[in-house]
């Protein structure tokens, strides 16, 4: 009786053994499966990073283009040919020399028929005439003439006093004597005015009777584009 209820113990312990064995053995072999479908499974490739091996890969980055530094912006060119030079100064002593300047080729002009010593005064029925200097000889020589000191308005004027004509084939005019009351030597500015492209100068002068009050003559000066200041006042208000 003794002897089965040991067999008995004996065997329980060898099923109890056998059952572990069996487990650890199950559990080596499902170790053993994953490991072998581990090693089987294919290696996900790796792309070295900055490497662009095709057009397709939508996780490669392309290196950042630094932007190119834009061009300083073109300074326009000045414009030319449309807008007037500026004008310059006219100071008091360049009013008064080409007031004398002026001042003289009208009186030689009108007096003598221009710069040149020769002067012949021949008279007539109408009244007398003398030829124009040879080299003023024609009427647009003597506008050239005028306009190194006046405007062209006022040489026109001017020429218009000299009633021209042509005698033996030859220009002549009608003498006028001229003179003046003025001591020149005496001019003082007293007040300058500027608008634009013209000035107007008030003058002092004292005259050649010291007992007469000194006179005030007011001329304006205009600004000629490539030419410079002319006198733009008629010369019979400061002969």
């Amino acid at each position: 009786m003794l002897n089965d209820k040991v067999s008995l113990k004996l065997k329980g312990k060898i099923a109890k053994l056998w059952l572990i064995a069996i487990a650890l053995f199950v559990l080596v072999l499902v170790a053993g499966c994953a490991g072998q479908n581990h090693q089987n499974a294919p290696a996900e490739s790796v792309q070295p990073a900055g490497k662009n091996d095709g057009p397709s890969q939508q996780n490669s980055v392309s290196p950042t283009t630094p932007a190119k530094p834009s061009a300083p912006a073109a300074t326009p060119a000045p414009k030319t040919g449309t807008a007037s030079e500026a004008t310059p100064e006219l100071t008091n002593d360049a009013a008064i020399k080409l007031m004398d300047e002026a001042r003289d080729r009208n009186f030689k002009l009108l007096q003598k028929g221009g710069p040149c010593d020769e002067f012949n005064y021949i008279n007539d029925d109408d009244g007398g005439y003398a030829f124009i200097c040879a080299e003023l000889n024609s009427k647009e020589k003597i506008q050239k003439y005028l306009e190194e000191s006046f405007t062209s308005p006022i040489a026109d004027t001017i020429i218009g006093q000299l009633n021209l004509r042509k005698v033996d084939n030859k220009l002549a005019f009608n003498p006028l004597d001229w003179g003046s009351m003025y001591d020149w030597s005496s001019i003082k500015v007293t007040k300058t005015t500027k608008d634009g492209n013209k000035a107007t100068f008030l003058f002092k002068v004292g005259l050649l009777d010291a007992s007469v009050e000194a006179k005030t003559i007011e001329i304006t000066f205009k600004y000629i584009d490539k030419s410079g200041w002319r006198v733009d006042t008629e010369p019979q208000h400061f002969l």
